[in-house]
């Protein structure tokens, strides 16, 4: 099924809000192993989103809208802390609270930063973006992941 960029990333937010709450609500021998499922997608999720919408919407906004230009900028800063973080989250045990916290604060961070995108940005990029250059980035995003999803 074809969806263009916008509405592939809100699939894949709702994706990953669903995953966190499987984490968040299982039992602590459990939530290791779920974690250790969602890490990967969450990387190639961010991957993805770089290299097929903020990478080539950064080239095409910096004439057009000034907030689009720089929110790669603002986009890797806050993937860098939540990579932090998830550094952090592998040297705890699934167990400890200290853990239990850890992945509370990337799953905070990540629902702000969906808002952010869904609510500020994504309308955004439809005044920048036709809707057949919406539709060319969320094939390549949705091919980007196949592959992942193949290789994995």
């Amino acid at each position: 099924m074809m969806m263009n960029a916008i509405d592939f990333l809100k699939h894949e937010h709702q994706t990953a809000k669903a995953a966190f709450a499987k984490v968040l609500e299982a039992s602590p021998e459990k939530r290791g192993e779920l974690w250790k499922k969602l890490t990967p997608e969450l990387k190639a999720h961010e991957q993805m989103e770089d290299a097929g919408l903020y990478q080539p919407l950064s080239r095409d906004a910096a004439t057009k809208d000034s907030r689009l230009a720089g929110w790669r900028q603002q986009h890797q800063a806050e993937v860098e802390k939540v990579e932090g973080l998830m550094k952090k989250i592998e040297q705890d045990r699934p167990e400890d609270q200290q853990w239990l916290t850890k992945v509370k604060e990337v799953h905070s961070s990540l629902e702000t930063h969906i808002r952010e995108e869904e609510n500020e940005i994504f309308p955004r990029i439809e005044k920048v973006w036709d809707a057949a250059r919406l539709m060319r980035s969320g094939q390549e995003m949705s091919e980007m992941k196949a592959k992942k999803m193949r290789a994995a």
